[in-house]
């Protein structure tokens, strides 16, 4: 039985504790502390974890002062505390299981990963798609060597206009400055799945995007500071808070939405009602208008890769795509091209001269990033994680350089300039 603790039971902290409780894992782990700053998420986590009053801490600081009781640390904390939080659950010697992004600088990043290295310490990050179903078959296909030798990887992240609304444009995601860049707080998945399918060091890096559309100057005539202060444009708005988080569960049982994303991101202690609902779209920054926000992160951008094996890569990201949250996968060889569709049961595979075919993949792993989490906590127990942080700076090192890029108007940023000064 491998015991854990979880730090910031929000929603990725309470899923994987919840993941480490079901049928698959609950002999393999045991949830022995919560830490969380929010009297809220603690009483839940007590709840939900069946822990007593004396395994609950509101923070790291009390917590790393009693003797270790776990093997692991989960952290999902915000994005600029993984550092902070990581350094001091090693120093106590604990391995961890790191939320993505690693940190948010690089240095941050090659930091963790040598102390973690001096102490003989596992720090797994949570690059979850790798254990999907969806890019386990890619890969398959890929290594079997029916699409011949690969020439080309082409993948595109459709956000959906609502998650960029929810995370990116009034969320935790939504200022760079505050957080990190679109590009690492949302695709450092997507990278690191082209060093993934390229299986090989990324040679260099260039990028472009920007803020098209979420700013003031596309704000419609009539809009007000928040979506229900009596804004003229609400009903013709796809953005509009109630839009987002309201009428699609009005009507229904509370049981179907009471801890439903994202709308349990606007409730503190994670469970929804439709009168807190209310209160959180006149109140918070989640019933801003999108476009009289204080966001800064793009909108839309492209990545362009090549590898040192000679595999040359894209990775376009856009808000602008429809309510499914969705990635496309496009492998071109020398031998055949495949298509493929996260919303889709089979890929498309043509082998040269011969007739498309469609091939099936696996559809039995339920959950978030198609079943990704949820494998990903069983590799965890069984000992054969495959995202290692020696291995995850390859990804966060493409992104960190993507955004220099695109700040530099697609200067192209050659990664082993870099490799040698860490």
């Amino acid at each position: 039985m491998t015991k854990v603790v979880i730090l910031g039971y929000g929603g990725r902290g309470r899923n994987y504790g919840l993941l480490c409780n079901n049928i698959i894992n609950k002999k393999r782990f045991e949830v022995v502390a919560v830490i969380d700053t929010q009297p809220d998420k603690l009483n839940l986590a007590k709840k939900e974890m069946n822990l007593a009053d004396d395994k609950l801490f509101n923070n790291i600081d009390d917590f790393c002062a009693i003797p270790k009781m776990a093997k692991y640390m989960f952290i999902c904390t915000q994005d600029k505390q993984h550092h902070e939080h990581a350094i001091k659950a090693l120093n106590c010697g604990y391995n961890l299981l790191l939320e993505k992004p690693i940190a948010t600088t690089l240095e941050d990043c090659v930091d963790i990963a040598k102390v973690a290295n001096e102490k003989g310490l596992k720090v797994d990050v949570c690059h979850v798609l790798r254990y999907s179903g969806y890019y386990e078959k890619i890969k398959e296909v890929i290594d079997s060597g029916v699409l011949g030798k690969i020439i080309s990887i082409e993948q595109v992240e459709n956000v959906a206009y609502w998650h960029q609304a929810h995370s990116f444009v009034r969320g935790d995601w939504r200022n760079s400055e505050e957080s990190v860049p679109m590009i690492l707080a949302k695709c450092c998945h997507d990278l690191d799945i082209a060093v993934y399918l390229a299986d090989s060091k990324c040679k260099y890096v260039s990028s472009i995007g920007k803020l098209n559309y979420f700013n003031k100057e596309n704000a419609p005539n009539g809009a007000t500071q928040y979506c229900l202060g009596g804004c003229k444009a609400k009903d013709k708005c796809p953005y509009d808070c109630e839009k987002i988080y309201i009428k699609d569960i009005k009507g229904k049982p509370s049981a179907v939405y009471k801890y439903m994303w994202p709308q349990s991101r606007l409730m503190t202690d994670s469970t929804v009602t439709i009168p807190k609902l209310y209160e959180a779209c006149k109140n918070t920054d989640f019933g801003k208008c999108v476009f009289l926000s204080d966001n800064n992160v793009v909108d839309h951008q492209t990545v362009q890769m090549e590898f040192e094996n000679g595999i040359s890569s894209t990775l376009t990201m856009t808000a602008f795509s429809g309510k499914s949250s969705s990635r496309e996968t496009v492998i071109r060889g020398t031998l055949g091209f495949m298509y493929c569709h996260t919303d889709k049961p089979k890929f498309i595979l043509e082998e040269y001269g011969k007739k498309p075919k469609k091939i099936s993949r696996s559809l039995s792993a339920r959950g978030s990033h198609a079943g990704g989490d949820g494998k990903m906590i069983t590799a965890l127990a069984e000992g054969h994680a495959k995202t290692d942080i020696n291995m995850s700076l390859e990804s966060h090192l493409m992104a960190f350089l993507a955004e220099q890029s695109r700040l530099e108007n697609g200067v192209p940023k050659y990664l082993d300039e870099y490799r040698k000064s860490y």
